[in-house]
């Protein structure tokens, strides 16, 4: 027993910690100047490991002591004799971790709740403390500047897509004018027109939307890595959904084509692509898997998202729609279990995926309509042809 004693002893003598040391700060306090007290003995370094959980990208942090100013940043660290005062900018921290994942957020979208911020202490002798503190962020909204940032954002879309429709008709219509009814015609030069806009948005536009919003209604703090996480598959799929609904208003002019140049036995050997709607995952898995820092992961995850474009007809065929859906639910239960995103987010990304398979539905009943039509048309014209001669 005594030398099981001497031993405990003897192991916390080779722990550094640090005795007296404590963090305190307002349970409450503006999001722009968190001011804290540092008390204790001793010179030491802060750092700000995490916030939320998420390792902390870039921060500042002054330190005052006996009226002069330390520096405690993700890039520079400088020692501070204890007690001291600590002021830091909370809502720049926060955004600076969230947008290296989610960018384009106003920072006034992720406050007004409670985040959790981890930092350290780091003594001279090699002790180390750490601190988690629960600080509610309080930080006016500012929903007109939203507004009108996202009214700038669509008007300047619809000028862009207005310029496309024009330079893209003109393509079409030279290319496919022998082969493509009006109504086809315009159809197709406006959903072109229309998914490049809706991809450009979906990439630079609509995270305020999708993200900063239901985050700053329904998001908590302790859980804002899982909504990143399941959010990057909501992203994906407002980038998805318009791409699915262009092929849906592509499958006939392109049918037609391949029926005016091509004979019945390739039309009928024709097959539905692009539409697999299990490409979605791939962007949540880029995201925890780390292969976004690097390029060779990143290539090899992404050329998946082709092949699984390229293997639509075949993955619908033994699938079906109702077996994709049931494939992408289980992802989705599988990402809320492990990693414990907001409600909402779950929601919201279990109902694009429902919108995924209505349109796999509808892309599937088209092509196969379609298909018939065409071949039933080509094989009335040719017996109309064998009659008159």
């Amino acid at each position: 027993m005594k030398r099981f004693i001497a031993g405990i002893i003897f192991i916390f003598l080779l722990v550094p910690l640090v005795t007296g040391a404590t963090l305190k700060c307002p349970p409450k306090a503006p999001a722009d100047r968190v001011a804290c007290t540092l008390e204790g003995n001793g010179t030491g370094k802060l750092y700000l490991k995490s916030i939320d959980g998420i390792p902390a990208e870039d921060y500042t942090i002054i330190l005052e002591h006996d009226h002069r100013d330390f520096i405690s940043s993700n890039s520079r660290h400088e020692a501070v004799e204890l007690p001291a005062r600590i002021l830091f900018w909370a809502n720049n921290a926060l955004k600076n971790v969230v947008d290296s994942h989610v960018s384009s957020i106003p920072d006034w979208l992720l406050l007004n709740k409670e985040h959790t911020f981890v930092f350290e202490l780091v003594m001279e002798n090699g002790s180390r403390k750490t601190f988690n503190k629960k600080i509610f962020l309080v930080r006016n909204s500012n929903w007109e500047g939203l507004r009108k940032d996202l009214v700038d954002s669509l008007w300047g879309a619809f000028i862009l897509w207005t310029v496309l429709v024009v330079f893209w008709g003109i393509v079409e219509w030279q290319s496919n004018r022998d082969l493509m009814r009006p109504k086809e015609f315009i159809q197709l030069t406006l959903s072109s027109s229309a998914l490049i806009i809706a991809i450009v948005f979906s990439l630079y536009n609509s995270q305020p939307i999708t993200f900063g919003i239901p985050y700053y209604y329904f998001g908590n703090g302790n859980r804002l890595w899982g909504d990143i996480v399941v959010w990057w598959g909501i992203w994906a799929l407002t980038t998805l959904i318009p791409m699915y609904g262009f092929v849906y208003l592509q499958i006939t002019p392109n049918l037609e084509r391949t029926a005016y140049r091509k004979t019945v036995s390739e039309l009928m050997k024709q097959k539905l692509g692009e539409c697999s709607g299990l490409a979605w995952f791939i962007a949540p898995f880029l995201l925890v898997s780390g292969a976004l820092d690097s390029e060779i992961k990143s290539f090899l995850l992404m050329s998946l998202v082709i092949i699984l474009a390229v293997s639509t007809h075949s993955i619908l065929k033994i699938l079906k729609p109702e077996g994709v859906l049931l494939i992408n639910l289980s992802t989705v239960g599988f990402l809320a279990l492990k990693y414990h995103p907001d409600s909402v987010f779950v929601v919201f990304l279990a109902i694009l995926l429902f919108a995924v398979y209505l349109t796999q539905i509808k892309c599937l009943r088209r092509f196969k309509e379609e298909k018939e039509r065409l071949i039933t048309e080509i094989e009335k014209n040719h017996e109309n042809w064998r009659d008159k001669k």
